[in-house]
């Protein structure tokens, strides 16, 4: 069963991201940024970086995300880290939109949802079960992007359906 999505509840989504990012902080640049901030730099400016390049690209180009950031970056036409910024306010977003979806087929009352949906925000940089990785890093990573989608895709496939589990 497909449940409606009304304005209202996205309007509280984008109130816990915007909370979510005010409580965690934002931090470009940090922890294993050298691998993901470079590959796209080299993708937009290709002269970047002519020595040693291998450090990140041998990472960067296991993924599409420089590809997308870079993408991004020229067809807005916004300087870099406005993009890399508003990637990482989407990504929280995404998540808690899939956290909502998940906890309404979990939960009856709309408290316990939102309840959960608030938890699963005042916990992003919480390092998960001992991996040293967080549910979302403080700053948007290839992971900040494919863990929305891989809970997106759950929340489709417990509303049955198929086809957008698939999508995502």
């Amino acid at each position: 069963m497909l449940m409606r999505t009304r304005p209202a509840d996205l309007f509280v989504l984008a109130g816990l991201t915007i909370g979510a990012l005010a409580v965690h902080g934002y931090h470009p640049g940090a922890e294993d940024a050298e691998i993901y901030l470079p590959g796209v730099l080299k993708r937009l400016q290709p002269s970047l970086f002519p020595h040693d390049a291998e450090f990140f690209q041998s990472h960067a180009s296991l993924t599409t995300f420089p590809w997308v950031m870079a993408t991004s970056v020229r067809v807005t036409h916004l300087p870099v880290a406005i993009v890399m910024l508003a990637w990482q306010v989407i990504s929280i977003f995404a998540l808690l939109l899939a956290s909502w979806r998940i906890a309404r087929r979990c939960f009856q009352s709309p408290a316990a949802v939102w309840c959960g949906v608030a938890l699963v925000a005042s916990l992003l940089t919480i390092p998960v079960a001992g991996t040293s990785l967080y549910l979302v890093d403080p700053y948007v990573t290839s992971r900040s992007l494919s863990t929305p989608g891989a809970l997106l895709a759950v929340a489709s496939a417990a509303e049955g359906s198929r086809i957008r589990a698939a999508g995502w």
